[in-house]
């Protein structure tokens, strides 16, 4: 029996199915439709939120019930000595928090890692800790680890439709109003937990190609890289799949490395809307040791 496993929430973006083949267990992230519950990637699919979306329903996303975050713990404590927990950043959620919390009932058998990430920057710190655990570390070691290297990566993105973004608070409605009649689309990084504007430009093209400039630009000047090839490319999209492929074709010839491509995770989706998507950054925890 391994010693560590490593949990993790839907917003890291791996569905039940993925789990089972990286040996790793999600919680899936609640929301609400029209006053609903519904759990990601159980009693919903992405074809389903994006229609309800598009077709102007009411949708607010909500914390994890605590007792069902336990649960999964418990159920997990049945096969592991202890785990070690990967939630969705403090700074975008209080789950984090809640998490912490609820993790002092348990003696030390379970550690949270709040290491600032969100989406595909979430799941390779999963991808990470569970290599780690394959290894025979700890939970705490592993924690250390993931902590040390918690900023080595960045999120770009950019939305399709800003009203998403001012019914979230993100920008005022005459920004938003503003921004749709004279297509201006913004440039958002997200590093450490918060959401930032590194600029607004007018158009896709022109602000896909700033995206990709920015990524290029934080090899050497943010992470003070020798080349891209000591991080992992990695792109998610809330889009049509030729759309999502086109986009994953044009990532890789500007870099010249493979990228890949996930679906963003729905309670992100939330607050950002269809034809969202965002290219990332995740530094090889190798090229540091």
């Amino acid at each position: 029996m391994e010693k560590t496993a490593v949990v993790t929430d839907s917003n890291s973006g791996i569905s039940q199915e993925k789990a089972k083949k990286y040996g790793v267990f999600v919680l899936p992230m609640p929301f609400y439709i029209d006053d609903e519950l519904y759990l990601e990637g159980q009693t919903i699919t992405h074809d389903e939120f994006f229609s309800k979306q598009k077709g102007g329903s009411v949708i607010y996303t909500s914390q994890p019930n605590p007792y069902d975050v336990t649960q999964l713990w418990e159920q997990v404590l049945e096969e592991y000595e202890e785990l070690i927990y990967i939630p969705m950043s403090s700074g975008l959620s209080s789950s984090c928090d809640t998490a912490m919390a609820l993790a002092r009932q348990y003696d030390g058998k379970v550690v949270v890692a709040d290491l600032g990430r969100v989406s595909v920057t979430q799941k390779y710190a999963v991808l990470q800790a569970r290599r780690m655990a394959r290894q025979g570390l700890s939970a705490l070691e592993i924690s250390s680890r993931l902590q040390y290297v918690k900023n080595e990566c960045i999120i770009y993105l950019t939305v399709d439709n800003l009203k998403y973004l001012k019914q979230s608070g993100r920008i005022s409605a005459s920004s938003a109003m503003v921004g749709s009649v004279l297509n201006i689309k913004p440039l958002l990084y997200l590093q450490g937990g918060k959401v930032e504007v590194a600029e607004k430009v007018r158009g896709d093209k022109a602000v896909r190609k700033k995206m990709m400039q920015a990524i290029q630009r934080d090899i050497t000047e943010r992470f003070h890289a020798g080349s891209i090839e000591e991080f992992y490319l990695a792109a998610a999209a809330s889009m049509p799949a030729e759309d999502a492929r086109k986009l994953k074709e044009d990532f890789e010839a500007f870099f010249g490395t493979v990228c890949s491509m996930s679906t963003i995770p729905l309670s992100i989706a939330t607050h950002l809307g269809y034809g969202t998507y965002g290219l990332a950054l995740v530094r090889r925890m190798e090229t540091l040791t």
